[in-house]
């Protein structure tokens, strides 16, 4: 079947080497228990280089000089180094699907490894022009900068391009870097970019403004607020122009692209959990699977300094030091405590070098010369009263140790002016105090002081109260009534006895909420926003008119045009006592307004009567409304349509389009659905081919029309065993196409994908979703459901020889139905095999089970639980937490009773 491994690097960056050190430093593994798998044709490797070392015109540094982990002043592991080490290297060898449940890759040759445990070390992937409606990617003069095939593009494009024009679309790290080795290669560089000023994330407009003057005193030219919109190519497909949004043409003999990464997650979307654009990690780097880790770029960990609020890092400080965490966890789980990071960035070009540690919010203070061509200056990031982030440039490596450590100790400031007057010198003099303890900080390995101080105030303090409890008791005889007594500890106690009725839960504000493309979220989502009371709404309305100048702001925005979008929107409307006209709007990438997206692969791709919009607006897919662009007009919803949102700042709570507009919120439901992957992903180039189709929206399905019409009678080849892939391919046929099926698996729709939810503002009267995973096609004249998880062992049923089929399976687990599927069943059938799931109904015999087939479903569903048909999860659920509430109260009562004869 393929290859078997205790230990699974899936990944071949930074991560991975680091992860592998770490495995031979602690000898967790035997030999050949332990291989990396990666794309790359050699090993893991030290990313930063890329935009460093290997661009510079002279000496410029190749491999093996820069393997992983010499970028830590580690050692240099080389391919021999994995050898002798016994860790097998599976290089050149691309993913192209995971099942966690049964701890298994396949790759792109149709191989399985398995695996018993997984760190998931995928990193990011460069966001390409076409993400943003922008096509010639594949241009030989386009450059990104990624992995080392990039770097190698970029190198030969330089070569070619010297003393000519460079355009940099993108103010960021790579931009930034990218711009500085173009230079240095004599090469006459523009940037271009839709924000204020460079670095927008991290630099304050001050710190930007030192950065763009030395640049500029470089030979580079910095275009502000506005975007790219096309290129203009010559004959042999080469950019010689790039056209920006105002209007402006900038000649280009070669263009650079940085304009952001996205984590890779794909492979494991549906399967983990997922947070912040990337996995979601416990403090040991565990994802939601106990036997699957993830670091480096893709994880989205906790930060202690932040309080637990979890942060997805784009840098290599993190990579390295979450891989070494990960294996330290896996391998000792005991001993290890959760990860204690505290984020780190820097950068070095020309003869400038940076270092950022912390947060970059609250007030900024500035110090230092910001004048000088060597330049020292720097930044503190001060809120409540504590240092939350500190920025040095030109730093020796004892001043940046004092950044690193008055920001993890979050040292207090008491003076605001004082702090922009001694600058550097307070991070220098506070480093070197030592804390009330003799230098123990809580966070830090030998806060034991801090732990043990805390056990001892709080044994005393239960001590105490005991004792006191203990003397009230005994003061009350026997024969003393309830009532006296009660009184007499009420007035000894000086009256001071409250009750806390109606206490609020817990509660964590939430402000944005994931959105999966399911009806059923949507409706679930929206009414805990809907209870935000009036006052909530005035002050909304007060922030838009001072927002008013930055761009448009909404109390409630919708991001994303798809089946989701249209659902929130409905259910608002129908709760609708907080929303006035020009307080929601939904902003999507598509010009009209939300579809029902199954249309596309169903109604609108038939030969005679084919759907067409307005028909399929949503919501008729569930029988409800049609909402057409009027119905949101007359709703006051405002449409935001063919707009693209190229970022977003949770914090501020903001999203800039492509447009250079900003639109602020303050509740946000994020509702941008999925896209369709691309050959391009898995190393194929040709998709811009104007016979090579996607079905994800409805420019996709124009183009699949448009290409079936002009291929009646003729050949297709639909690449995928997917849902897509089935339904398209009934289409096909159905326009008297002849279909090839291609896809890698032993069959068709392999596996399927769960969806999950966050509530919004009022949790504690909103219960958790209980949703029922549920699958459903139609095809030609077929039609099935399926209900639950395909776990288990599966029993099959009825006649599968059939024309008009009537079939089905069950999956059974630990005696349970765990799933169900049935092809031409009646409503009523579908509903009883949803409720025996839901129930997880027993089974006691597999051979009757297979006897009764489809009567079996029927039958259960009928029959009363032992509550009167009560299954706990449902509403009426309400016997079974009466039941548990007498109990506890009889318990309870007994308890008291007991305690008060004693």
């Amino acid at each position: 079947m393929g290859r078997a491994f205790v230990y699974v690097v899936l990944g071949g960056g930074v991560a991975a080497g680091y992860a592998a050190l770490e495995f031979a430093r602690r000898g967790g593994y035997s030999r050949g228990e332990l291989c990396i798998i990666s794309e790359e044709a050699v090993a893991p490797y030290e990313r930063p280089a890329l935009s460093k070392g290997y661009l510079l015109p002279e000496g410029p540094s190749r491999l093996p000089k820069f393997h992983t982990c010499v970028g830590a002043n580690d050692e240099l592991l080389t391919t021999k180094w994995y050898k002798e080490q016994g860790i097998e290297l599976v290089l050149g060898t691309r993913v192209i699907s995971a099942d966690v449940r049964r701890k298994t890759l396949l790759t792109a040759t149709g191989e399985t490894i398995s695996y018993k445990m997984l760190i998931i070390a995928t990193g990011a992937r460069a966001l390409k022009l076409e993400e943003f409606g922008i096509s010639g990617s594949d241009a030989a003069n386009i450059c990104y900068l990624r992995n080392l095939e990039d770097a190698d593009k970029l190198v030969n494009a330089m070569n070619s391009c010297s003393g000519g024009n460079a355009v940099v679309i993108g103010g960021g790290y790579i931009g930034m870097e990218c711009a500085a080795a173009l230079v240095t290669n004599k090469i006459k560089v523009t940037m271009v970019f839709p924000e204020k000023h460079c670095m927008g994330r991290l630099f304050t407009e001050k710190i930007a403004e030192y950065y763009e003057s030395y640049y500029t005193s470089k030979g580079v030219t910095f275009t502000k607020g506005t975007v790219l919109t096309s290129f203009e190519k010559d004959s042999t497909g080469k950019v010689t122009s790039v056209i920006l949004k105002d209007g402006n043409h900038l000649p280009a003999d070669m263009v650079v692209v940085g304009i952001g990464i996205c984590a890779n997650t794909s492979l494991f979307e549906g399967q983990l959990l997922m947070e912040k654009g990337g996995i979601k990690v416990n403090g040991q780097m565990q994802t939601s699977d106990s036997s699957v880790y993830a670091v480096g770029d893709v994880a989205a960990f906790p930060i202690k300094l932040f309080d637990g609020d979890i942060r997805r890092l784009e840098h290599v400080d993190s990579a390295r030091r979450t891989a070494r965490h990960a294996v330290a966890a896996i391998l000792e789980p005991s001993k290890t405590r959760d990860v204690d990071y505290l984020p780190f960035f820097y950068s070095r070009v020309f003869t400038l070098s940076w270092q950022f540690y912390g947060d970059n919010v609250g007030e900024v203070v500035h110090y230092g010369d910001f004048t000088s061509s060597s330049p020292r200056f720097g930044a503190y990031w001060v809120g409540k009263g504590q240092i939350t982030g500190a920025f040095l440039e030109g730093g020796s490596q004892e001043e940046y140790e004092a950044l690193l450590l008055i920001v993890r100790r979050k040292t207090k400031v008491s003076n605001m002016s004082e702090l922009e007057k001694q600058g550097l010198a307070f991070a220098v003099q506070e480093s070197k105090k030592d804390l009330p303890d003799g230098g123990v900080t809580l966070g830090e390995k030998p806060a034991f002081v801090w732990y043990a101080t805390a056990g001892v105030v709080a044994a005393v303090s239960i001590s105490a109260f005991g004792y006191w409890y203990g003397r009230k008791r005994r003061s009350c005889s026997q024969d003393t009534p309830k009532e006296q007594c009660r009184n007499r500890m009420s007035r000894e106690d000086g009256g001071n006895i409250e009750t806390n009725k109606g206490a609020e839960k817990n509660s964590f504000p939430a402000t944005f909420f994931l959105m999966p493309s399911v009806k059923q979220m949507a409706r679930r989502v929206v009414p805990e926003s809907r209870s935000v009371k009036k006052s909530k709404a005035t002050e909304v309305r007060q922030r838009t008119k001072k927002q008013s100048e930055m761009g448009r702001a909404f109390a409630y925005v919708i991001l994303g045009g798809g089946v989701a979008a249209g659902y929130a929107a409905l259910e608002l409307v129908r709760h609708g006592d907080g929303v006035s006209p020009g307080e929601l709007c939904i902003i999507s990438e598509e010009a009209v307004a939300p579809y029902e997206r199954p249309a596309l692969s169903k109604g609108y791709l038939l030969p005679e009567g084919p759907s067409r919009l307005p028909k399929f607006h949503t919501c008729v897919g569930a029988n409800d409304e049609l909402l057409t662009t009027k119905w949101y007009k007359e709703q006051g919803i405002e449409l935001v349509l063919g707009t693209r949102v190229i970022s977003a700042d949770v914090r501020r709570k903001t999203l800039l389009t492509a447009t250079g507009e900003t639109i602020s919120y303050k509740t946000l439901i994020i509702a941008t659905g999925a896209r369709a992957l691309k050959l391009e992903e898995f190393g194929i180039s040709g998709s811009d081919a104007a016979n090579i189709c996607y079905l994800r929206n409805l420019e996709d399905a124009d183009k699949l029309v448009n290409a079936m019409n002009s291929c009646s009678g003729g050949n297709a080849v639909v690449i995928g065993g997917g849902y897509i892939g089935m339904e398209c391919a009934a289409a096909l046929v159905t326009n008297k196409i002849k279909v090839t099926m291609v896809f890698p698996e032993k069959h068709c729709t392999r596996r399927t994908t769960r969806h999950a939810v966050a509530a919004i503002l009022e949790p504690s009267k909103t219960r958790d979703v209980d949703y029922l995973p549920f699958f459903y096609s139609r095809v030609f004249t077929l039609s099935w459901q399926f209900y639950g998880d395909n776990v288990g062992e599966v029993v099959h049923y009825s006649d599968f020889t059939s024309s008009s089929p009537r079939f089905g399976a069950y999956w059974v687990g630990k005696g349970q139905i765990m799933g169900a599927f049935l092809e031409g069943g009646s409503r009523e059938e579908y509903e009883a095999l949803s409720v025996i799931v839901r129930r997880k109904t027993k089974v006691s015999n597999m051979s009757e089970l297979e006897k009764q087939g489809l009567a079996f479903a029927v039958q259960e569903s009928k029959k009363d639980l032992p509550d009167g048909g009560v299954t706990l999860g449902e509403k009426s659920a309400f016997v079974w937490y009466a039941t548990a509430g007498v109990v506890a109260a009889v318990s309870i009562s007994a308890f008291g009773y007991w305690y008060g004869r004693w």
